[in-house]
């Protein structure tokens, strides 16, 4: 169920020093391997009939650093992001679904090395509410899971038991906080 009221209104752009933005993807079939993005910005407009929310990630500053090798691969190589020939990674959303119970689902397209595709997150959002200096803030906790093959990351290497060595499965996880501007 939608919210009758909505729970914002105006401009919010990001706190980027209270914002997250992740990825995670099996690694070996031990664990999860987790990487973030240092220079991420967005945005959400809100009025009384509308609400959007658009954002964007600039490649290069994935949160890793060693080794140089494994890093280059995964930033500037083909066969993940192509960070020299495809810079940023956006976000437009096509709907947001609010719920009374403070349950968010936002649809939207996802570009990524040059390929849009349709996506779909779940979480969380936190009404706006006046911080200790003055400034109102809301928040948004997302969620979707893609497969990375949508976006041509193809590169796989079989472990010596036939199963893969990287997931095709990446989590995309956003902590936003959002400070309202007007």
């Amino acid at each position: 169920m939608a919210t009758a009221v909505q729970p914002f209104a105006g401009t919010y752009e990001l706190d980027r020093a209270h914002s997250t933005v992740q990825f995670g993807v099996r690694h070996q079939q031990i664990s999860t391997f987790r990487a973030s993005f240092g220079d991420v910005d967005a945005r959400l407009t809100a009025d009384d009939n509308t609400i959007a929310l658009e954002g964007q990630a600039r490649v290069e500053t994935v949160s890793i650093t060693e080794p140089t090798e494994f890093r280059d691969h995964v930033v500037r190589g083909g066969d993940f992001f192509d960070a020299d020939t495809h810079p940023l990674i956006t976000f437009h959303s096509t709907r947001i679904e609010l719920d009374d119970d403070g349950t968010a689902t936002v649809s939207g397209e996802l570009t990524i090395r040059g390929a849009t595709r349709t996506i779909t997150a779940h979480g969380t959002y936190q009404p706006t509410r006046e911080d200790p200096f003055g400034a109102h803030r809301a928040g948004l906790e997302l969620r979707a899971t893609v497969d990375r093959r949508s976006w041509e990351m193809n590169w796989h290497m079989p472990l010596p038991d036939g199963s893969d060595a990287l997931g095709w499965d990446v989590e995309i996880t956003a902590q936003l906080e959002l400070i309202k501007k007007d």
